[in-house]
């Protein structure tokens, strides 16, 4: 009897039933009380992975960029913190309960720093989020006292800090930096960024002028590096020059004389090359310096070493600069900053 109910009803509503062929198989399956189990289709999985790549590329559009941060962080800066007292302490101790691995080599250098630093002021964190997830790349900013020198030296470095463990503490990335060539690219990447090289020019001009305006720090920097600095020496050069001169224009005002017509149209020297010492050695940088395309600061910056950083010298000149091999590029760098 229901089987026939069935057949008049689907008769009488035929061309409805051509239309909505589908809601009728769900109707069946209802009627038959169980009798015969209709599956209804699931979604293709093909149309789920879709869906899931779309949401998470809409995701990834809406991320905001990676922009350089101030101060932003309070942990990053509280462990940036410790990282500079045991610096400025020589505390190996302390030092390696936040940082991956400390080497005995590592350990005599921190030693070594505890007698040339006293202190540290003026601490500002730049932060970039870093290649891993919850990981940062810090741009460390501080002025430097060093022992018996009252001028403050301008300092800046970069570290790595790693994500949150499971205790939930984050260490300084200190073991195998340089060789990790994936983190130093992704380092380098950064540095293309303008306010990133406007942070590095800005430390860089004040510690030149910090150089500048105190002997005893230059003396400083001449005794830890071996060599003078090039500025100051260019400036104790030109000065008897120039008294010379003014010398030579008094006298001329006295007697009335002019100069003679062959000095005043005398054409300027050529200027002569500087004189090249062979080293190909290897060292290190002892701060973070820019290397240049040429001898010159008023050259462009191919790459920028860091602190530490293993570099290969090739030549040394008489004008300050030094010929270098940096990862693969070749460039020149003021001689101050080797080892």
């Amino acid at each position: 009897m229901e089987q026939r109910n069935m057949r008049e009803l689907l008769e009488k509503y035929k061309y409805y039933v051509i239309g909505a062929a589908v809601v009728l198989v769900v109707i069946i399956a209802l009627v038959a009380g169980g009798r015969k189990t209709e599956t209804v289709p699931e979604e293709p999985q093909e149309t789920q992975e879709a869906a899931d790549q779309q949401a998470a590329d809409q995701q990834e559009q809406e991320e905001e960029p990676n922009e350089l941060e101030e101060n932003s962080h309070s942990s990053i800066e509280r462990l940036v913190s410790k990282y500079l007292d045991c610096i400025v302490n020589g505390d190996v101790d302390a030092l390696e309960s936040i940082v991956d691995e400390l080497s005995d080599t590592d350990k005599e250098e921190v030693k070594k720093l505890d007698k040339a630093y006293e202190s540290y002021s003026d601490l500002k964190c730049y932060t970039k989020k870093g290649p891993d997830e919850d990981s940062y790349i810090v741009f460390v900013c501080c002025d430097m006292k060093i022992a018996g020198v009252e001028t403050l030296a301008p300092y800046i470095s970069c570290l790595y800090i790693g994500p949150k463990d499971e205790s939930g503490n984050r260490y300084i990335r200190y073991n195998n930096v340089e060789e990790d060539q994936t983190l130093q690219a992704y380092v380098q990447e950064l540095e293309q960024d303008p306010e990133v090289k406007a942070l590095y020019d800005d430390v860089n001009a004040r510690y030149q002028e910090a150089l500048n305006s105190d002997p005893t720090l230059a003396e400083f920097v001449q005794n830890a590096t071996g060599k003078a600095n090039e500025n100051t020496e260019a400036t104790e050069e030109e000065a008897p020059a120039a008294d010379e001169a003014a010398e030579q224009e008094d006298a001329q005002e006295e007697t009335g004389e002019e100069p003679a017509a062959e000095e005043q149209n005398e054409e300027p020297a050529e200027e002569e090359a500087p004189a090249a010492e062979v080293q190909n050695r290897e060292t290190r940088v002892t701060e973070s310096v820019n290397i240049r395309s040429e001898a010159s600061t008023d050259s462009d910056r191919i790459a920028l070493a860091y602190q530490g950083d293993a570099i290969t010298q090739i030549e040394s000149y008489d004008n300050g600069w030094s010929k270098v091999e940096y990862k693969g590029e070749t460039g020149y760098v003021k001689t101050e900053f080797l080892e």
